[in-house]
């Protein structure tokens, strides 16, 4: 099988993958920019070199609102261009957990005074949302948290834990596959940082 994998919701770089089950994979990164969409499609063109992907997937967030956009385009587009499967794999799945058990939250800087949280709830599954800085000791009292792309003076008083494995296009692809096999939806639907985007809470 042949994935073409785009991560382009991080602040830092972005990077375009072409995992190939039977002959290895190849990486390009980029520099997170207004050109970003320029630089993106000619190495695409260049990693397949005629080849055409059974899979495409891309970050859907939350992150970067430029690079979450340019990202879900070129694969959307490229997804139906090819009739290749599109898989949208959220930032989340890449931080780790202590258990399936029990009440965890993740949350994300969200570079607007608060946090994208992603909460799991052993009763009624996970849910998405904005939080104020300011709340979260309210809001989420427990000291269990995760939270990535930031430090410990992020959030006082919850645990930095960073993702594992990196977050770039070879580790999407890889996770993708794995969702695939044991037959997990992969919505693509965005998930913005901004307070605006990320209101009304929404299942995830």
């Amino acid at each position: 099988m042949i994935v073409l994998a785009l991560e382009t919701a991080s602040y830092q770089e972005a990077s375009a993958a072409l995992f190939d089950t039977g002959a290895g994979s190849f990486q390009k990164t980029f520099p997170m920019g207004r050109d970003l969409s320029s630089q993106l499609m000619p190495e695409i063109e260049k990693m397949t070199a005629g080849r055409v992907p059974d899979l495409i997937a891309v970050d859907r967030g939350p992150g970067s609102f430029t690079g979450i956009r340019t990202g879900l385009a070129a694969a959307q587009g490229l997804a139906l261009g090819w009739g290749a499967k599109l898989a949208g794999i959220p930032r989340c799945d890449f931080y780790p957990r202590a258990g399936e058990i029990g009440d965890e939250l993740l949350l994300l800087d969200a570079r607007a005074g608060g946090g994208f949280y992603f909460e799991y709830r052993r009763q009624d599954g996970k849910e998405a949302g904005f939080c104020k800085t300011e709340d979260l000791p309210q809001r989420f009292p427990g000291p269990l948290c995760y939270y990535g792309e930031c430090d410990e003076t992020t959030f006082p008083g919850k645990r930095f834990v960073p993702a594992s494995p990196a977050i770039d296009a070879q580790s999407l692809a890889l996770l993708a596959l794995k969702k695939l096999e044991r037959g997990e939806a992969m919505p693509t639907e965005a998930l913005y940082l901004h307070l605006r985007a990320a209101l009304p809470k929404k299942k995830i």
